[in-house]
């Protein structure tokens, strides 16, 4: 196996560790090309963004690949870099897995009802319309296509304490109204268990058991913190941007089943509740 991460973020970079430290071959791309702190990997320009430099990729990039994960997002005309640039390249590979990071966005909103991989898809944004169709392009393409759709993803450095400790965070109350979320270790198992058992066209939802209301999850953190919660604001006093303002328009359950019962993914953090406590832990911080 020998793996390479198109777009080397949050998630991507969470990957690369557990390959490595399983002792697999990886390499990277970002933007400029430019190492990432940590890893130790080959890093290669892939730039999807005007500003960039090297496109294509160097054929070493992709000299010996098995396995690829783009986590690039739409680029600004909706379209995918990376079938736009890198297809000819990719079949060329003879990959037996190609993974794409997608959004649960793609299932509109259900208002609070629960969705798994057979629902039909209903996006009204433009960014998930964008991910629906790149989806779709993907299915239908020569690649051994798998779809894994995320909701909002947190772990260190990028959690509700951050925000708290920054005094950011804004406590709206919209009761009834509740998000799925999911730690990034466990985004990580279950792309390493795809990989292990692929099985092309496959679409997984990867969100944790316990969708909740966001001021369960702020009040939760708060209280580990030792913190009193910030004030409540209802939803309709809250001012936000547009973008904030589509995920409040979009109310759903995300069911995790699949990954359970296909590839075997016993969660590491089931719930908000074990996530956060294993960041503090992460941290050093005492939990009050």
């Amino acid at each position: 196996m020998k793996v390479l991460i198109l777009g080397c973020g949050y998630t991507g970079t969470g990957l690369a560790r557990w390959l490595l430290d399983r002792g697999i071959a990886v390499c990277l791309t970002n933007r400029q090309g430019c190492d990432i702190s940590g890893l130790k990997a080959p890093t290669y320009a892939f730039a999807h963004q005007p500003e960039g430099r090297a496109q294509p990729l160097p054929s070493v990039a992709l000299t010996g690949v098995t396995h690829v994960l783009s986590t690039i997002p739409p680029g600004e005309q909706g379209g995918d870099p990376v079938l736009e640039m890198l297809m000819e390249q990719l079949q060329a590979a003879d990959l037996m897995w190609y993974g794409y990071l997608s959004t649960t966005g793609v299932y509109g909103d259900r208002q609070g009802a629960w969705v798994d991989e057979t629902s039909p898809i209903n996006p009204k944004t433009l960014r998930s319309q964008r991910r629906a169709q790149i989806e779709s392009a993907l299915l239908t393409s020569p690649l051994p296509t798998h779809i894994f759709r995320l909701p909002g993803i947190y772990g260190p450095g990028r959690s509700v304490f951050d925000r708290l400790r920054a005094g950011t965070t804004r406590n709206i109350d919209k009761p009834g109204h509740v998000f799925s979320r999911i730690h990034v270790d466990d985004i990580v198992q279950t792309l390493w268990q795809s990989m292990r058992w692929p099985q092309p066209r496959s679409i997984y939802n990867v969100a944790d058991d316990e969708p909740c209301e966001p001021s369960q999850l702020i009040t939760a953190a708060a209280q580990l913190l030792g913190m009193a919660p910030p004030t409540s604001i209802p939803l309709e006093q809250a001012e936000m941007s547009p973008m904030a303002a589509s995920f409040w328009g979009e109310n759903r359950r995300v069911a995790n089943h699949k990954i359970k019962t296909e590839l075997g993914v016993n969660l590491f953090y089931p719930s908000f509740r074990q996530g956060l406590r294993a960041i503090l832990a992460l941290e050093g911080t005492e939990i009050t």
